[in-house]
């Protein structure tokens, strides 16, 4: 028993040392929680009769009133402004503050009381009736408090905050007078300030697979998706920012953002510390971070941040195109540039990292590009990242056949290739070479949201003498249950010997600008945030003429306008020159604007003929320089005397007779009697 005391003990240490120096499974299962209950404002938004709440300063787009005047008696209601909570959460209780901008219209000031309900679920709250009335002068901001006690919300209960005053007295009325209270905007923003449960985040541990180490984060709220996406954000790696978009997945109670961090060569393994940051208002940053323990190159850790099966395309995605054509009156060059991000760019990244994948189902698009999967090794398929293999799998595939590309943009990206290339992508002209298709990840390969971009280089003929559409609304319908923003940047320039001719446009939801010089003619449209609704189309009839292009239209005008002046001064040569001077100058101007500002050609040159044509009428009733003399208090007889010798007609400026007067010409001695 007491040699056996010895060995035993040793071993009870070496089992406490062992533990000590193993932390790596008691870290496997950390969940660093935080920040279950903020001092956040709710921000009045909407119509008075149907405002809303909202705790995202980004949703302030469109400033709001109410005009209360001396003429409406009693007690007068500002507005209600609701929210439904989408989350259970307990709150304590405290002192919330409301608070609006006003402004004071024709008064030295107004004297008023003012009320403000609270709903909270079935509590209700409101502001302390012995509060006197307060004076507003000018311009500023009203602000009232209102005690509320301990209490709890649950999942679909409403947050109701209503205003009203009462006992206006104004100082100095005006006959206009009234006092206006404002909220909407980032201007004016009105709110409610309070500590209540707005998110809860909880950093999970991290997972490696290859040289990716992803970084899962939960945040979970009422608002799901929007959490993250109406709010500002970052993630860092030993205070190095990771820039790459994160992984968004959709939850049932809120979402999950996993950043991906590209692991350094140099990095063998060890702690690192991450640090997270959210804020969904200005004032508002909530902080956390976790220590994570990493090993280079040994995968570890769950892959719930890999979809098992094809992600879903309706978690929010931004568009922008971005079209450039060049016409050289046969035929269009066109260079169209198509970027996303959010869920449709992880759809489009995991597909690419399935090529071959027997699981995807029946209506997948991604089934098609099957046949590729031998030119992809086995080691780059489903390892979180897309490789250049995969990319080259699709480039090939779209380019192969023009039904391909028709389909990967209308049942992929929800995006009517007719409306966006302007022709049907079969009636391409020949697209070889390694740039009519490029497809470009950014700075990140791997299985994240970071903006793809894919840009389309093709041409097609014109037809002399038609009518071709040049871009129409191209998100097909349905589409913005994909698309939550488009964008759309569109240009299309010709050269000095090709126009474009008549130009149609077919909406007012989108506004275009056509000008044009001497060298070229351009068009181009720049619009943003496109509503879903909009209905747009823009045609060009293709002309048959040089007598359209840019170059020969102004050599025209020129022409006409000069010919219109020397034909002015021909005609004038006895009558004043001021009226067809005039008419030509005027002509000539109004050319040169309808010229810039792109009208059609026809309206350019009709101005520039009628400056030839009216020249004649002109002229005609321009009044001659004797009666112009006359009128100036001249002679009015015998205004001049021709002389005998040469011929010359001399102007007589007298009326005294005889006179004696020098020829102009010769010098000869005229007498008049």
């Amino acid at each position: 028993m007491s040699g056996s005391s010895p060995r035993g003990a040793g071993a009870v240490v070496a089992l406490l040392v062992v533990i000590v120096l193993s932390p790596m499974s008691a870290q496997a299962d950390e969940v660093n929680s935080c920040c279950e209950t903020q001092d956040f404002k709710l921000y009045l938004m909407g119509e008075s009769d149907e405002g809303e709440l909202t705790p995202f300063d980004s949703d302030l787009d469109e400033e709001k009133s109410f005009l209360v005047t001396p003429s409406i008696w009693g007690e007068v209601n500002i507005g209600a402004w609701g929210v439904i909570w989408g989350a259970d959460g307990d709150y304590s209780a405290g002192t919330w503050i409301f608070s609006i901008p006003y402004e004071v219209v024709e008064a030295t000031g107004v004297t008023a009381n003012a009320t403000v309900l609270i709903k909270v679920g079935g509590s209700t709250y409101e502001s302390s009736s012995d509060v006197p009335a307060v004076y507003l002068a000018n311009s500023g901001e009203l602000q009232v408090s209102v005690d509320v006690g301990d209490g709890k919300i649950s999942e679909g209960e409403e947050i109701e905050i209503s205003l009203s005053v009462q006992g206006l007295v104004f100082s100095n009325p005006g006959s206009e007078s009234g006092i206006r209270f404002l909220w909407g905007s980032a201007q004016s923003d009105a709110s409610l300030s309070m500590s209540f449960p707005l998110v809860n985040i909880e950093m999970r541990e991290a997972s490696v697979k290859g040289s990716l180490a992803f970084f899962p984060i939960k945040l979970t709220s009422g608002f799901g998706y929007k959490m993250w996406s109406a709010s500002s954000g970052g993630f860092s790696i030993q205070n190095t920012e990771v820039s790459e978009s994160p992984i968004t997945t959709v939850l049932e109670d809120g979402v999950e953002v996993t950043f991906v961090w590209e692991v350094p060569d140099e990095f063998g393994g060890g702690s690192l510390r991450a640090d997270f940051y959210l804020s969904p208002q200005s004032a508002l940053r909530i902080e956390t971070d976790k220590n994570h323990q990493i090993t280079a190159g040994v995968d570890s850790g769950g892959t719930g941040w890999y979809p098992a099966e094809e992600p879903s395309r309706t978690g929010g995605s931004e568009l922008e195109v971005n079209i450039a054509c060049d016409y050289d009156g046969d035929s269009i060059d066109r260079v169209t540039s198509i970027s996303f991000d959010g869920a449709m760019s992880q759809w489009m990244r995991w597909g690419l990292d399935n090529i071959g994948n027997k699981s995807l189902g029946s209506s997948s698009w991604w089934r098609s590009l099957n046949s590729y999967s031998d030119s992809v090794s086995s080691s780059d398929k489903q390892n979180g990242r897309v490789d250049d293999s995969e990319i080259l799998a699709l480039q090939n595939h779209l380019r192969g056949s023009r039904s391909d590309l028709r389909s990967f943009l209308s049942n992929g990206l929800f995006i009517e290739p007719e409306a966006i290339f302007g022709v049907n992508p079969i009636d391409f002209g020949p697209m070889v070479g390694s740039k009519d298709i490029v497809i470009d990840l950014g700075g990140s390969a791997a299985f994240n949201s970071e903006a793809i971009s894919i840009t389309i280089s093709a041409s097609y003929d014109v037809d002399e003498g038609q009518r071709q559409r040049l871009i129409e609304d191209f998100i097909r319908p349905g589409g913005y249950d994909y698309w939550t923003k488009v964008d759309l940047d569109f240009e299309i320039s010709t050269g000095m010997l090709s126009g474009l001719g008549a130009v149609y446009s077919e909406t007012d939801d989108i506004s275009y600008s056509h000008r044009r010089w001497i060298v070229m003619e351009i068009l181009f449209i720049e619009e943003s945030d496109i509503d879903s609704e909009a209905d747009f189309r823009i045609d060009f009839a293709s002309p048959s003429s040089l007598v359209y292009s840019p170059l020969v239209s102004a050599m025209i005008a020129v022409f006409a306008l000069c010919l219109a002046i020397g034909i002015a001064l021909a005609l004038t040569k006895r009558r004043t020159r001021v009226p067809s001077m005039i008419m030509v100058s005027v002509l000539g101007v109004l050319t040169l604007v309808i010229y810039w500002f792109g009208l059609p050609m026809q309206i350019v040159l009709g101005v520039v003929a009628s400056s030839v044509l009216l020249v004649f009428p002109v002229t005609l009733i321009s009044p001659t320089d004797e009666s112009m003399e006359k009128v100036g208090g001249g002679p009015t007889k015998a205004g001049r005397v021709r002389c005998p010798s040469c011929g010359t007609k001399n102007k007589v400026e007298s009326n005294v007779r005889p006179l004696r007067l020098d020829c102009s010409e010769c010098g000869s001695t005229l007498r008049i009697e």
